[in-house]
C-alpha cells in the first residue's frame, strides 16, 4: 500500500495517509463542520440508511436514525415537516441512495426539503464484498461483474441537478480543510443541499 501526503490545515502539521476507508475522514470533517457551527447536539438528527456510511449516525453525538435500505430521504423529511427547527442531515452511500433509494433522494431534492445530503461515494458496494455500484466504472471488475461492468455510471451530481437540486457540490474525503467548509456551506443553505464526497473504500 502506498503513502501519500498532505498539510493537514487545522494543525499545519504534515500528514503521512495510506489508503483506507474514507468514512473516518468524513467523520472528522463532519465533526470539525458541527463544532464550528456551534450545533446544538439536542436539535441535529443524522438519519441514514444501510451500507458503511450509514454507520455515520453512531459516531456523533446527536440524534440518529438507522433506518431501513434507501429510506433515509424519507424518513428525514418527515423529521424536518414534524419540527422544522431541527438540524436534519441524511448520510446515504452510492450503493444506498441511488440503486434502491434513488426515488426517494429524487422526491427530496425535487421538493427542495431544507436537509443535507451526503452521498459517500467509493464506487462500490464496500459492505457486502465488493459488488459493483451504480457509479462504478465501466469495465470495474468486481465479484458481480468478474468481466467487467458494462452499464455507463450514474453521476451523482447531474442526477441532483436533474432533480432540481439547489445546492450540489462535490468533496474528497481526505481534504480536511475544504470539506468541512463546504458542509458548513450546506448546512447554511436554505433548502437541500446535496453533497457528493469521493472516497475510499
Amino acid at each position: 500500500m502506498s503513502e501519500l501526503s498532505f498539510k493537514d490545515f487545522a494543525t499545519d502539521q504534515e500528514v503521512r495517509w495510506c489508503p483506507g476507508c474514507g468514512d473516518y475522514s468524513i467523520l472528522k470533517a463532519v465533526q470539525r463542520a458541527l463544532a464550528e457551527a456551534g450545533a446544538e447536539p439536542e436539535n441535529t438528527v443524522f438519519v441514514s440508511g444501510i451500507g458503511c456510511a450509514s454507520r455515520l449516525p453512531y459516531y456523533i453525538e446527536t440524534y440518529g436514525f438507522h433506518t431501513i435500505h434507501g429510506r433515509a430521504p424519507a424518513v428525514a423529511t418527515g423529521i424536518k415537516l414534524a419540527n422544522p427547527e431541527l438540524d436534519v442531515w441524511v448520510v446515504t452511500g452510492d450503493g444506498d441512495g441511488l440503486p434502491i433509494g434513488g426515488n426517494h433522494l429524487l422526491h427530496v431534492l425535487r421538493r427542495n426539503v431544507n436537509v443535507n445530503i451526503l452521498l459517500f461515494n467509493n464506487e462500490i458496494y464496500g459492505l457486502t464484498k465488493g459488488q459493483y455500484s451504480p457509479t462504478s466504472r465501466l469495465g470495474t471488475q468486481s465479484p458481480s461483474t468478474p468481466s467487467g461492468s458494462f452499464d455507463n455510471p450514474v453521476i451523482p451530481g447531474a442526477f441532483a441537478l436533474g432533480a432540481g437540486g439547489s445546492f450540489i457540490a462535490r468533496a474528497v474525503d481526505i481534504d480536511q480543510k475544504g470539506l468541512p467548509e463546504l458542509l458548513l456551506q450546506a448546512r447554511a443553505h436554505e433548502g437541500a443541499a446535496f453533497v457528493e464526497i469521493l472516497q475510499n473504500c
